[in-house]
Formats: structure tokens, C-alpha cells, sequence
């Protein structure tokens, strides 16, 4: 049997893509990190994020200094708000922002962007077959587009998929394959 553990948040993972456009003449940074249950109040099972945990959130955003993140385990639309407002009074400005609710109604994906968001596609309602038995997408998938320049749009595509935790009807890795 396989415990699952959840690895603080300092270690959660993060990924930088740099995006180089001869339209946009530089670099886009763009990230993606799991908050790893960035709430304001307990739900079920998963605890509200502490103000010393949030604020190691910030600061890893902070040295990350995307121009886009994507974020997976974040809380409601006023938590996004408190997060975004916290970034930019500490000098990080992403006034652009998405937020998916998929199935799971306590954790969703968002985006936040330097960049204006010129268009969304959010899948909420995603499902797949798998030995028979049909599986719900509990998070959602989130799909923008950004204008990064004049001549220059990036298409992102974010996810979180099933934890590695055990489930009674499948075998988890298969899930997220």
C-alpha cells in the first residue's frame, strides 16, 4: 500500500518556460506551482492555509517573477484577489487573472498574467473511459490565450491531475496517465 505525503510548501514544484518571440523582442517568463491547498477556510479534509504559508507562497512567486503562472490547489476567486493584491504590493504586478472550477468545488486552477487574457476556454465538464469505467476530471483544465505583444499570442494550457493517493476503483497512475 502507498502513503501519500504532501511535501511542504517550499518544495512544492515549480517550472520556468522561457517563451523567446522575434514579435516581442525579449523573454516571457512563464511558471507554474502548485500553492498545495491555498484556502482561506478549511474544507473536508484539507486545511486553510496559514499566513506564514501564504506568505511562502508570495515569496517563492516573488523569486520566480513570472510574466504568467499557472497555479494549481488555488481556493476561491477572494483568495486569487488576496494572493494577486499581496504580489503586487511587493512589486510583482499580474493584473490579468483566470480561475477554473472544475468538479472538486474546494481547489481550482488559475492563471495570472502581466499580459491581458484575450480569450478563454475553460473545460470543466472533461471525462475519460478507462477499463470500462468512467472517470470525472475533478479539477478542470484551464485554456487562455494572452497577448504578449501586438503580433505575438501564447496559448496555456493548465491542468492538475489526480494526486498519487490510492483510490478503491482504479489504479491511481493509470488515472493520471
Amino acid at each position: 500500500m502507498h502513503q501519500w505525503i504532501s511535501p511542504p510548501i517550499f518544495l512544492a514544484t515549480s517550472l520556468v518556460l522561457y517563451v523567446c518571440a522575434g514579435a516581442l523582442g525579449s523573454t516571457i517568463r512563464i511558471g507554474t506551482f502548485n500553492v498545495e491547498n491555498y484556502l482561506d477556510v478549511a474544507a473536508g479534509t484539507r486545511p486553510a492555509k496559514s499566513a506564514e504559508a501564504k506568505a511562502r507562497v508570495r515569496e517563492s512567486l516573488l523569486a520566480l517573477h513570472p510574466d504568467i503562472v499557472a497555479l494549481q490547489e488555488m481556493g476561491s476567486t477572494n483568495t486569487l484577489q488576496e494572493l494577486r493584491s499581496g504580489l503586487a504590493t511587493a512589486g510583482l504586478n499580474l493584473p490579468h487573472s483566470d480561475w477554473v472550477q472544475g468538479y472538486d468545488t474546494n481547489i481550482h486552477i488559475a492563471i495570472l498574467s502581466r499580459f491581458p487574457i484575450v480569450a478563454r476556454r475553460p473545460h470543466t465538464n472533461a471525462n475519460f473511459l478507462l477499463d470500462g469505467h468512467r472517470f470525472q476530471v475533478s479539477r478542470g483544465f484551464a485554456e487562455v490565450d494572452i497577448q504578449a505583444a501586438p503580433q505575438f499570442t501564447v496559448t496555456i494550457l493548465a491542468a492538475h491531475l489526480k494526486s498519487k493517493r490510492p483510490i478503491p476503483n482504479a489504479d491511481e497512475s493509470e488515472v493520471r496517465l
